[in-house]
């Protein structure tokens, strides 16, 4: 029945939705709409190596307010610890502005 519940709805979104363990989150705000965008990141498969035995990604982040572009190039250690950041088009925010502009759009 809760199968039932969580594929059709009914369940709490914190039942549907457990926290993510393999899962880095970055919050993106564009230069040309100012669209703030959730970018997941898997470790198990979005991550590469490189000649030092660190991980890095890169991703394009197309925000779907405008379709502006934000570039992204992350760095990190073996643990994966963000070794260092780089971005274009953009800036990273935090959660929190994320989630004010989420509750805006549910605003009527």
């Amino acid at each position: 029945m809760n199968l039932l519940k969580r594929l059709f709805g009914g369940a709490a979104k914190s039942e549907v939705a457990p926290q993510d363990s393999d899962a880095l989150i970055y919050y993106v705000k564009g230069h040309k709409c100012g669209a703030i965008t959730r970018v997941r990141i898997d470790r198990r498969n979005d991550l590469s190596r490189d000649d030092d035995d660190n991980f890095f990604v890169r991703k394009v982040v197309v925000d779907s307010k405008c379709y502006g572009q934000v570039e992204l190039e992350l760095r990190f250690d073996p643990q994966y610890n963000e070794i260092s950041r780089e971005i274009k088009g953009g800036v990273f925010v935090t959660r929190q502005e994320w989630e004010a502009q989420e509750a805006e759009k549910r605003r009527p």
